[in-house]
Protein backbone atom coordinates (compact mmCIF):
# COMPACT_ATOMS: atom_id res chain seq x y z
CA UNK A 1 0.00 0.00 0.00
CA UNK A 2 2.62 2.10 0.30
CA UNK A 3 4.67 1.96 -2.65
CA UNK A 4 1.04 2.39 -4.35
CA UNK A 5 0.90 6.03 -2.30
CA UNK A 6 4.21 6.57 -3.60
CA UNK A 7 3.98 5.95 -6.85
CA UNK A 8 0.37 7.64 -7.56
CA UNK A 9 -0.25 10.09 -4.80
CA UNK A 10 2.78 11.42 -3.07
CA UNK A 11 2.89 14.95 -1.31
CA UNK A 12 3.97 17.48 -3.30
CA UNK A 13 6.74 19.46 -2.25
CA UNK A 14 5.05 22.65 -2.22
CA UNK A 15 2.19 20.89 0.01
CA UNK A 16 4.78 19.66 2.36
CA UNK A 17 6.79 22.75 3.11
CA UNK A 18 3.11 24.31 3.40
CA UNK A 19 2.52 22.14 6.07
CA UNK A 20 6.35 21.94 7.75
CA UNK A 21 5.22 25.63 7.93
CA UNK A 22 2.44 25.28 9.68
CA UNK A 23 2.60 22.25 11.96
CA UNK A 24 5.95 19.95 11.01
CA UNK A 25 4.66 17.41 13.64
CA UNK A 26 1.70 16.78 11.05
CA UNK A 27 3.49 17.68 8.03
CA UNK A 28 6.26 14.95 8.35
CA UNK A 29 4.15 12.46 10.07
CA UNK A 30 2.23 13.17 6.16
CA UNK A 31 5.70 13.17 4.01
CA UNK A 32 7.17 9.89 5.65
CA UNK A 33 3.90 8.21 5.87
CA UNK A 34 4.30 7.31 9.50
CA UNK A 35 2.80 8.43 13.11
CA UNK A 36 5.66 10.88 14.05
CA UNK A 37 4.96 12.46 17.63
CA UNK A 38 6.71 16.14 19.66
CA UNK A 39 9.75 13.59 20.75
CA UNK A 40 10.43 12.53 17.49
CA UNK A 41 10.14 16.13 15.65
CA UNK A 42 12.51 17.58 18.65
CA UNK A 43 14.81 14.71 18.08
CA UNK A 44 14.92 15.83 14.09
CA UNK A 45 15.33 19.35 15.13
CA UNK A 46 18.09 18.84 17.32
CA UNK A 47 20.18 16.65 14.99
CA UNK A 48 19.75 20.02 12.17
CA UNK A 49 16.98 18.78 9.71
CA UNK A 50 14.95 20.85 7.79
CA UNK A 51 12.28 20.54 5.69
CA UNK A 52 14.28 20.89 2.81
CA UNK A 53 16.57 18.29 3.91
CA UNK A 54 13.13 16.16 4.06
CA UNK A 55 13.00 16.67 0.58
CA UNK A 56 16.10 15.85 -0.75
CA UNK A 57 16.22 13.00 1.18
CA UNK A 58 12.50 11.48 0.15
CA UNK A 59 13.85 12.16 -3.61
CA UNK A 60 16.69 10.04 -3.17
CA UNK A 61 14.88 7.10 -1.29
CA UNK A 62 11.34 7.60 -1.22
CA UNK A 63 11.17 4.21 1.41
CA UNK A 64 13.49 6.41 4.08
CA UNK A 65 11.69 6.79 7.87
CA UNK A 66 12.33 9.46 9.63
CA UNK A 67 14.43 7.77 12.06
CA UNK A 68 16.45 7.08 9.27
CA UNK A 69 16.50 10.68 7.83
CA UNK A 70 17.09 12.02 11.60
CA UNK A 71 20.54 9.41 11.55
CA UNK A 72 21.35 10.57 8.15
CA UNK A 73 21.17 14.06 9.34
CA UNK A 74 23.39 13.24 12.21
CA UNK A 75 26.13 11.60 10.36
CA UNK A 76 26.59 14.52 8.07
CA UNK A 77 26.45 17.48 11.04
CA UNK A 78 29.31 15.03 12.43
CA UNK A 79 31.18 14.58 9.27
CA UNK A 80 31.15 18.43 8.88
CA UNK A 81 33.26 18.87 12.02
Amino acid sequence: MKGEYLRYEQLSNETFMAMYAINPVEALSVYFLESVDVHMYWEWCDAGGTGEQAIQYKQEDPFMTLIQAIERVEKEMYART
